[in-house]
């Protein structure tokens, strides 16, 4: 587990960035604080891993905060600021968000956080198995594949849509698509995948599935009607 802090004066950026991280199964948030002087009591008092702070606060920015201290962890900037990016790079951090941060960005940022032999495991399934076990934080998590609505890639992660649930899951798409039985399952974009027994209708270059729309790409329309039984 890599273990969080997050330091901004604003609290609803705070916020937001708590969220994400609640949403990463490898990331731990330890607390989130206002300014320099609560992260540094933090930082004493804790294992911290990785520090996303803000860089313009009243006081010490974030910055010059970093830059004070004796033993840095991971740093990530946060900031409505983008010229600040080179400072942030000087001082060799992760990665540096401009605000707004969206979920997307904030994930592409969690990959680099990662270390190279903290793969999601997976148990292997037979053929004709009912469900599949996915890595969800620590543990593995069976998933009935009745459950799966669709699954949604971002990146190297995964939202796993089931009912009544959404699982966030550290693996790419191409890997969870060769897991799934391809019978029940298919691809109809390049970031999603949907159970075809939740497929309502197909018009257009669009799927209804359960109660929502999905746009289908261009490459992947034949082999879902082929695989519907439909006519082109």
């Amino acid at each position: 587990m890599i273990n969080c802090i997050v330091v901004d004066d604003e609290p609803l950026a705070r916020q937001l960035i708590v969220s994400y991280i609640s949403q990463v199964p490898t990331l731990q948030c330890l607390g989130s604080y206002p300014g320099a002087a609560e992260a540094f009591t933090a930082l004493h008092a804790h294992r911290v891993d990785v520090i996303f702070i803000d860089i313009e606060m009243p006081g010490i920015n974030g910055i010059n905060f970093i830059r004070s201290l004796r033993v840095v962890p991971k740093v990530v900037f946060i900031t409505a600021y983008a010229e600040y990016a080179v400072d942030a790079f000087e001082i060799d951090a992760i990665d540096y968000l401009v605000k707004p941060v969206t979920i997307e960005r904030f994930l592409k940022t969690a990959r680099k956080l990662m270390p190279a032999q903290d793969e999601n495991k997976t148990v292997p399934q037979t053929a004709d198995a009912p469900s599949i076990f996915l890595k969800v934080d620590k543990r593995l998590v069976k998933i009935d594949f009745n459950d799966m609505v669709y699954i949604e890639g971002l990146g190297d992660y995964l939202k796993v849509h089931c009912t009544g649930q959404t699982y966030v899951i550290y693996m790419p798409l191409g890997k969870i698509e060769a897991l799934l039985p391809s019978g029940r399952f298919i691809r109809i974009h390049r970031s999603t995948i949907v159970n075809v027994q939740c497929i309502r209708f197909i018009e257009g270059n669009f799927a209804r599935v359960n109660d929502m729309d999905f746009s289908i790409g261009l490459t992947y329309r034949d082999s879902l009607l082929k695989s519907l039984g439909g006519g082109q």
